[in-house]
């Protein structure tokens, strides 16, 4: 028992000036953290430099040929479709046919109008001509023969125009008509038979010979100029491009910009299209993580001598990556950065 309490004893002490000594240690080093850091925690240190700052914006885009919806002036039946889809076309051809909404209807009225005056005409002869083979007096045989002579006279008048009525009205059945764009390929396009509305699209028309690179959302020449370079990433490489405005309906849902090198993009494959605005060249930046913001403006953690120094900075323009320092740094100095 005794050699037992006399190993124990000294353990006990050792282990108190152990807790005495680690109690000192973290007080000491809370000391020297509330002394030296700042509030947030320090996550690196980066150094004062020139930087380019903008903001960049990116679309996804695709290598498709250019497409085209077609549609009718007017509504009506699609009288007649000579493609299907897959179709190969050229430019100029006969697609599809149209028959407008009441253009049957008033076909048949004027063939109706045409065939019910020729037949009181017809009538009106005939009835006078087996009056004049009766037994008639001389009176009524000239009224009859006046009879004739003025039907034939007023049908020569009618039959022209009402024969020219049924002819337009006739012609107009199938007249509204879409020819291919250019050469290409039918994407996509309806059933023959089926009514549609003015405007509707009927068919879509790929000119595979012409692939532009494809947004698949509008971008307007007005928000187009007001990026200050617009470029694509293709298999990797910067590409100048160029917006093809000619080819976007006013308010459209698609973009197109060509270049002239692909670097040898297939059908189909994916480009990144990059926007830069507010361009800032060479001015001297920081993360934006090392500034911090209190009442009497904004300031960093500056390195001095292995110690670290508040400084006050007046900021210019961010691109919530890096910020300008207007005043306040020079290149060269190392700033902490937050979390």
């Amino acid at each position: 028992m005794r050699k037992r309490g006399r190993v124990f004893y000294p353990v006990v002490m050792m282990l108190a000036g152990l807790c005495l000594i680690g109690c000192n240690t973290k007080e000491n080093a809370q000391e020297e953290i509330e002394l030296l850091a700042p509030a947030e925690a320090v996550v690196d240190i980066e150094t004062v430099m020139y930087r380019d700052l903008y903001t960049l914006v990116t679309k996804n885009a695709e290598f498709a040929p250019y497409t085209k919806e077609l549609t009718f002036n007017a509504g009506g039946r699609i009288s007649k479709l000579y493609v299907e889809i897959g179709s190969v076309v050229k430019e100029g051809d006969l697609i599809a046919e149209q028959e407008e909404e009441g253009v049957r209807d008033k076909a048949n009225a004027a063939l109706n109008e045409f065939l019910s005056e020729k037949k009181v005409y017809l009538d009106t002869v005939k009835a006078a001509k087996k009056k004049l083979a009766s037994d008639i007096g001389k009176e009524e045989r000239e009224r009859q023969e006046l009879v004739i002579a003025q039907a034939e006279e007023l049908w020569e008048m009618q039959e022209p125009i009402l024969w020219e009525a049924w002819e337009k009205a006739r012609n107009r059945l199938g007249s509204s008509r879409i020819v291919a764009p250019y050469d290409g390929v039918v994407l996509a396009c309806l059933k023959e038979g089926k009514t549609v509305a003015a405007g509707q699209p009927v068919l879509a028309v790929a000119a595979t010979e012409c692939p532009y690179i494809t947004v698949n959302s509008y971008l307007s020449p007005s928000e187009y100029a007001s990026y200050e370079r617009v470029y694509a990433i293709i298999n990797g490489k910067e590409t100048d491009i160029t917006y093809v405005e000619e080819l976007m309906e006013e308010e459209g849902t698609l973009t197109y910009f060509s270049a002239e090198d692909y670097n040898g993009a297939a059908l189909g494959d994916f480009i990144l299209i990059c926007m830069v605005k507010n361009y800032h060249p060479h001015v001297l930046s920081i993360p934006a993580g090392a500034v911090y913001q209190d009442s009497n403006g904004s300031y960093v953690y500056l390195m001095e001598d292995d110690v670290r120094v508040r400084r006050d900075v007046i900021t210019g323009y961010t691109d919530n990556v890096y910020v300008e320092i207007a005043e306040g740094l020079q290149e060269g100095d190392r700033v902490y950065v937050k979390n």
